[in-house]
This record gives C-alpha cells, sequence and structure tokens, in this order.
C-alpha cells in the first residue's frame, strides 16, 4: 500500500528546479565537499579537481579561476561574453529546444516506439523511496550485468541514495511498471533553469517493451511542464561508445561544445591524455 501512495500519473510529473546555493548544500548533507570561490560553489569531480556544482552552468572569465589553492586543476564552462577567452570545451549531449519533443514532431519511428511502450508500460512518477527500495536493486543489478556501466553499489548503499527520492534537490524519478512489476527508471534534477538527466536503468527481461523510449521522452517532457527549465543536459559525450552516441543523435539529443576554462599544474594533461584519452576528452573537448 505504501508503494502505490509514493506514485504520481506521470502527465503530472515536473522536474523541480532548485538553486545553486540548495543543492550545494544537498551535496554537502550527501558528504561531498563544497567550496565558495567569488560567489560560485564547486566541488571535487575526483581528488584535488574541481567544477562548478552547476556544471553547465555560464560562469563569467573572473568567477572562472582556481576556487582552491590545493587543487591541482579546475573546469568551468563560460559565459557567452566570455566564450573569447576560453582554452576548452565541454563536449556534452545537450537539448535546447524542449519544443522538438512535442509528440507531433517526433519521427514515425519515435512514435512508434512510445506507442508500443505505453501499451505495455505504465509510467508513474515516484515520490517517494518505498519502490525502489523494494525492487530497484534488483533491476539495476540486471542492467549492470548487461552493460558493465560504472560500479555497481552493495544493496546497503544503493537503499541509502534511494532514501532522498521525492525530495527536490534530488529530481525528479521517472518508472515504468510491468504487470506491477518495476522494470525500469530514470532520474534527474534541475538547477536555475538547467536539468541533467543522472541515469537510466532498465531491467534486461524488459528491453523489448521499448520502455527506454518512454522513459527518455516522458522526461524530457517533465522538464519541459516546469515551466522553469529551458536546456537539458544528456551526460557528457562518451565519444568511445559509439551505440549509445547514435542512439542519442537518433532521439534528438545531438552533441554540443560548450566553450570552457581548463587549468591543471604542468604535465597534468599530458599523463591524463596518456593514460586516459577519453577522460581527458572530456575535459577539454580536445584530443
Amino acid at each position: 500500500m505504501q508503494d502505490l501512495d509514493q506514485l504520481r500519473d506521470v502527465a503530472e510529473a515536473r522536474v523541480p528546479v532548485v538553486t545553486e546555493q540548495e543543492l550545494g548544500a544537498h551535496l554537502e548533507r550527501s558528504g561531498r565537499r563544497v567550496v565558495e570561490h567569488r560567489g560560485r560553489l564547486w566541488t571535487q569531480s575526483m581528488p584535488g579537481f574541481y567544477r562548478p556544482v552547476h556544471l553547465l552552468a555560464r560562469l563569467s572569465a573572473r568567477e572562472a579561476t582556481r576556487p582552491v589553492r590545493a587543487a591541482w586543476g579546475y573546469q568551468a564552462c563560460l559565459a557567452p561574453a566570455d566564450a573569447g577567452r576560453a582554452n576548452a570545451a565541454v563536449p556534452t549531449h545537450l537539448v535546447t529546444d524542449l519544443a522538438a519533443f512535442d509528440e507531433p514532431a517526433l519521427s514515425k519511428s519515435r512514435r512508434r516506439s512510445l506507442r508500443k511502450a505505453r501499451e505495455r508500460v505504465r509510467f508513474v512518477e515516484l515520490t517517494g523511496p518505498a519502490l525502489l527500495r523494494r525492487e530497484g536493486y534488483e533491476v539495476l543489478r540486471s542492467a549492470h550485468e548487461r552493460t558493465g556501466a560504472g560500479r555497481l553499489p552493495n544493496r546497503e548503499g544503493y537503499l541509502a541514495e534511494v532514501e532522498h527520492v521525492g525530495r527536490p534537490e534530488h529530481g525528479l524519478v521517472i518508472a515504468g511498471l510491468v504487470d506491477g512489476r518495476l522494470a525500469g527508471y530514470t532520474s534527474g534534477h534541475a538547477v536555475d533553469g538547467t536539468a541533467y538527466a543522472r541515469d537510466m536503468v532498465v531491467a534486461s527481461w524488459a528491453l523489448d517493451t521499448s520502455i527506454s523510449a518512454g522513459l527518455v521522452y516522458e522526461f524530457f517532457w517533465a522538464c519541459r511542464r516546469s515551466g522553469r527549465v529551458h536546456e537539458v543536459v544528456d551526460g557528457l559525450h562518451a565519444r568511445e561508445d559509439e551505440g549509445l552516441c547514435r542512439y542519442k543523435e537518433m532521439i534528438g539529443v545531438p552533441v554540443h561544445r560548450v566553450p570552457a576554462r581548463l587549468s591543471m599544474l604542468p604535465g597534468a594533461a599530458t599523463v591524463i591524455r596518456r593514460r586516459a584519452p577519453h577522460k581527458y576528452y572530456r575535459l577539454s573537448g580536445r584530443g
């Protein structure tokens, strides 16, 4: 019964939009170190390397400077007025025209996938953690066994994370149910007008339902429905995953190169470029 109390019709879903300060406070409560520098909030994406907590925030050239003395590097997107001072770019899958995702504007194949998904999947917004507590970890484990993407947390770590579901700073979770059983979910959050799609988790047994297409578009529609989101980020460009990149281009989420400032200690760029060329590409837009 508690699960049903924490489900809402997806047609009512709206991505909650929080401020940079609210997101920073949420990250601190979650154990992340957040620092303020010239009025902007930063956190470490890896030890000693800093990015703004609002990754695609367009900072002024004055704001986009070393946030702490101990940092060996930092990266920040630049405001249009200072784009000429960029020495790097953030390659990201970015949607700036949410009207293009109106259902009548979609291709015939996409509309066909949506119809199939709606016939077999019930899409809902999760307003609390009950369903993910009960069934979410098995769905995540199934997805991880299939894709090998990322690190699979232990059950305790997963349960601790989903406790935040339903809070505005955590964002929105849209789930798909097949015959009452959790088949997959996607989540994302929004900061000052920019929404970030965080993850897409689908059980292998549900792939033939076209649930992925339904989850993608329901998230974009929830962003538009909010009335306060003007762009959606669907991850950094993972050029090494050609299949994923083709899929995102096909559904209308192209790669944009956002002008940025990148600074590293001497020699660091050479080491990263040699040992992790794709990571270096996502830091610099080069290579």
